[in-house]
């Protein structure tokens, strides 16, 4: 399967006070950790982020097509930008991501527009496969104001994946300094 990885990196980290993404984290840009499990598993690598210092790391970054509307619209961007049919979409901010979660979703890709994870009862749209067919739908979504990824992808043919079998820490994200140094 020709495959490419979306990762979105172009939050305002309110919250961290820096870019995440670029925020060392157990050594190394807290992203590398991202790029480092996903470059053996797709074809391609696109970066959504208004930050040009991301070019470092050598692959494509493209600002958001539409400014200021969160995450879903970087997942659009990067539809947009990708050239495979299969995406899988990650964000910057989980250092801890492993191929089992990804070969999972990717694994359950086939019949449908999106895959996600569902971890205790909590589903994880930053990490999962979409399907390049969802640009048009998700541009409409943002257009009518729509900025919950979660309820944008339930009108469109979704599956959930059970992912209880894999390690918690591996879906936690690093929003504040203090989660870094959890």
């Amino acid at each position: 399967m020709n495959l490419t990885a979306i990762i979105l990196a172009g939050g305002e980290s309110s919250r961290m006070g820096e870019d995440k993404g670029l925020m060392f984290f157990e050594g190394k840009p807290m992203i590398q950790h991202v790029i480092d499990v996903v470059k053996p598993m797709v074809d391609h690598i696109i970066i959504i982020s208004n930050n040009r210092a991301y070019e470092v790391f050598g692959y494509a970054v493209y600002d958001d097509l539409i400014q200021g509307k969160g995450p879903l619209a970087g997942i659009y961007t990067g539809l947009r930008y990708s050239e495979t049919d299969k995406n899988l979409v990650l964000s910057c901010d989980v250092p801890f991501v492993n191929k089992e979660v990804l070969q999972l979703v990717i694994d359950n890709c086939n019949t449908v527009d999106i895959v996600i994870p569902e971890k205790e009862n909590r589903t994880h749209q930053l990490i999962g496969v979409y399907d390049k067919s969802c640009t048009t739908f998700l541009k409409k979504e943002l257009d009518n104001n729509q900025r919950k990824i979660k309820v944008a992808i339930e009108k469109l043919n979704y599956k959930v994946v059970d992912a209880n079998h894999i390690a918690s820490h591996i879906f936690n994200n690093i929003n504040t300094k203090e989660d870094a140094k959890a």
